[in-house]
């Protein structure tokens, strides 16, 4: 039968923890994506926040060398970003790394000449021949509009948590099937979910013990969506052989 374990962790399963000790114990190359959502610059907390902007760059180097390790030859990174500080940050990821543009269809309007209305996630190939050779785009538009995605997006128990439809986007399009999806930083447990709508494995870890409990429930309940992926998408510049 396939492997169940992968190093110390049970297969599809949350750790709580630090990544940064938790992920050592990951064989090298045993992953065949990496996504991940780091706190951006202000610490390492969300509860009483060390907000230390000076260490995010160590912990952006510990995030590259980390999935660097972890992922398999030809496997890929995605690592989200805050627009804010993109020109400071993006020079410390892989030198051939690229954008993904993780956009809204329905943004917050703020006092300002020109709205965010889309994430960066930053990401790269790690070099070999790739897991999934016909990939999507480099974008997704996530529907958060709330009264017509059924809540898709909307998590009550996190602070910022990803859309889930642009993490199925880039789940189903940059990984094998049935491969096995890496989080360093599971917070809501959007990746996770996202995989096994997907039919893909996943592991990850989450620094605070009541969010990582509520992220395991989340899994556990999530079924495979009516919609996949978004209609209005299926059809659009889609790459198959």
């Amino acid at each position: 039968g396939r492997m169940s374990r992968l190093g110390l962790y049970e297969l599809d399963s949350i750790a709580t923890g630090d990544a940064r000790d938790l992920a050592r114990e990951l064989p090298d190359e045993s992953v065949d994506l990496v996504l991940t959502d780091p706190p951006f610059g202000i610490g390492f907390r969300y509860d009483g926040y060390d907000d230390n902007p000076a260490a995010y760059p160590h912990l952006v180097a510990w995030i590259v060398e980390t999935a660097q390790r972890v992922v398999k030859p030809g496997g890929m990174c995605f690592v989200f970003q805050a627009q804010l500080n993109l020109r400071e940050i993006w020079p410390l990821f892989p030198a051939d790394s690229r954008l993904f543009m993780a956009a809204r269809n329905f943004v917050q309007i703020r006092q300002i000449p020109v709205q965010y209305a889309y994430d960066p996630v930053i990401f790269w190939q790690k070099p070999g021949k790739a897991l999934r050779p016909y990939s999507g785009r480099d974008w997704h538009v996530a529907n958060t509009a709330i009264t017509s995605n059924r809540g898709m997006n909307e998590v009550d128990f996190h602070e910022c948590p990803r859309q889930l439809d642009t993490c199925q986007y880039i789940v189903d399009h940059f990984s094998p099937d049935g491969g096995i999806v890496c989080d360093f930083f599971m917070g809501s447990g959007t990746t996770a979910v996202a995989a096994k709508t997907t039919g893909r494995h996943w592991i990850g870890f989450e620094l605070r013990a009541n969010v990582a409990e509520k992220a395991r429930r989340r899994v556990m309940t999530a079924q495979q969506p009516l919609f996949f992926p978004a209609p209005e998408q299926a059809a659009m510049f889609e790459a198959r052989p």
